[in-house]
């Protein structure tokens, strides 16, 4: 699973800075966002990134794309499409595989997301935002390219339910969701649960980790990722499993990033190095309990043959040999919790 940086996190810093950090911490990428460059000169704009990214040895993973595909005004979803695609096809001359954003937003109360986005939208809204991206995804389809359809306050797909719903409309291979649990959490008690994910089986082609603290209707991320609400260890494992391809990871906070997103590069490695101990941990104990069974049973088998009399008084419940205890705890690595740079 690759590690990818948000631009957006060093939203205040120049964009070679973005690339410096990258480099210094490991990340396998970036997601770059407009934060970054000017969408109306997305050709010129894309093109000096990509060639700062070879200066830095740090590619560029994604692109987000911005616009309106559900508003009233005609004129400015067409625009918006027209955009996306320009996106698009700058993207696959550079050889970057995936665009991210969303449809536009539709807003009661900016200060209550709850009020805001599906609370409010209509079926027009839907099936503007479902035929913006049939095009978009028949037009990625061609580029080689892939349009991410992120969980995103404020838009119709502001829930994973309902960002299922859309896809569901759109129905094409190269559209997919990106899901944000910290976008999400204010807005759906359903989205507090990794399980949630379930739904997008299949569609769901990239994932954005942050952490939050609620904060009436909306979220104060001024959090490290492995603190907060959000269980994140549940939500990567769970992301994993889904056979999610990568990370991103952002710190939308005030202040200084830099340490917070240090500490989340080393909290979602230790994460993953943990999910992967523990499967080999419980392979191994599965493993052991399958031969104990296999030998108490031969036992068994013995002891009728010899004495028949005796066979009742086997107690299978207490096998000989190593127990799964020993096991977990022999050569156990550190625990995840105090790990260097988790955050704990």
């Amino acid at each position: 699973m690759k590690l990818v940086l948000h631009s957006y996190t060093f939203r205040r810093y120049p964009l070679r800075h973005v690339f410096a950090v990258a480099r210094r911490y490991g990340w396998d990428g970036i997601e770059l966002v407009h934060f970054h460059f000017d969408p109306a000169r997305v050709e010129d704009e894309i093109a000096k990134a990509v060639t700062l990214g070879r200066r830095y040895g740090v590619p560029i993973h994604c692109v987000g794309y911005t616009g309106d595909f559900v508003g009233d005004d005609p004129s400015d979803r067409a625009a918006s499409l027209a955009l996306a695609r320009r996106t698009i096809e700058t993207c696959a001359r550079h050889g970057i595989e995936l665009v991210n954003g969303w449809s536009g937003t539709l807003e009661r109360d900016p200060d209550d997301w709850r009020r805001n986005g599906s609370a409010i939208a209509e079926d027009r809204h839907y099936e503007r935002a479902a035929e913006g991206y049939r095009q978009l995804g028949e037009y990625a389809r061609r580029h080689g390219v892939r349009v991410g359809v992120e969980v995103y306050p404020g838009s119709v797909h502001d829930t994973v339910a309902t960002t299922a719903r859309l896809l569901a409309m759109v129905d094409h291979p190269n559209v997919f969701a990106t899901a944000d649990p910290g976008n999400a959490y204010v807005v759906s008690p359903a989205d507090r649960d990794p399980e949630v994910l379930d739904q997008l089986a299949g569609r769901l082609g990239y994932f954005h980790l942050k952490n939050l603290h609620p904060d009436g209707g909306r979220a104060d991320f001024n959090v490290d990722t492995a603190d907060g609400v959000l269980d994140n260890y549940a939500w990567i494992t769970k992301a994993y499993a889904l056979g999610v391809p990568a990370i991103c990871v952002e710190y939308c906070g005030t202040g200084d990033p830099h340490p917070p997103i240090a500490r989340a590069g080393n909290y979602v490695r230790d994460c993953l190095a943990l999910r992967d101990d523990l499967d080999r941990r419980h392979e191994a104990a599965e493993a052991i309990g399958a031969n104990e069974a296999a030998e108490a049973i031969g036992a068994i088998g013995a002891a009728e043959a010899a004495e028949p009399n005796r066979a009742a008084a086997v107690d299978l419940s207490r096998p000989a040999g190593s127990s799964v205890a020993t096991l977990v705890a022999k050569d156990a690595g550190p625990a995840l919790a105090g790990a260097p740079g988790s955050g704990r």
